[in-house]
């Protein structure tokens, strides 16, 4: 077996040229929005709840988190505007919490643009927002921590 010397992709290979490293990746700052939505016992299907603006190009980290078990709502549905879904898809019953992102998973390192599955990345920031997809079953709230890694 041979010995080998090899970085990560933080570092640039030097004798082959290859690409520069990404600042945000190699040294980003981790960012945190944490707050609490609302609903009433009487929201109607079609009502949206706007969590936080992210930077487009903002990584998001593992850490983000939503619990859902006293949303007042049967299913959870979180993306932006125009996509209701495009983040966390997911019956309220079946968990407490959760979370768009896996350590490791595919997503890892892809911006935020890229994890909504926008064909390009769009200029400043992307609203993200919980929507019902039907009518509340009773008051509720869902407190949320949204971390990622900006510049």
């Amino acid at each position: 077996m041979a010995v080998v010397n090899k970085t990560s992709d933080l570092y640039r290979d030097e004798l082959a040229g290859g690409a520069v490293p990404d600042p945000q990746a190699v040294a980003g700052r981790i960012k945190v929005a944490t707050g609490i939505l609302t609903n009433a016992a009487d929201d109607s299907s079609g009502s949206s709840y706007k969590i936080c603006s992210l930077p487009a190009d903002a990584i998001l980290h593992e850490d983000t988190i939503f619990d859902v078990e006293n949303w007042g709502f049967a299913a959870v549905r979180i993306g932006t505007l125009d996509d209701v879904d495009a983040l966390v898809s997911a019956n309220t019953s079946a968990a407490t919490s959760q979370s768009p992102r896996v350590f490791g998973d595919a997503n890892h390192g892809k911006r935020l643009w890229e994890l909504l599955g926008l064909a390009s990345q769009p200029a400043g920031n992307i609203t993200l927002y919980a929507h019902a997809v039907a009518n509340a079953t009773g008051a509720g709230n869902m407190p949320f921590r949204v971390v990622w890694i900006g510049a």
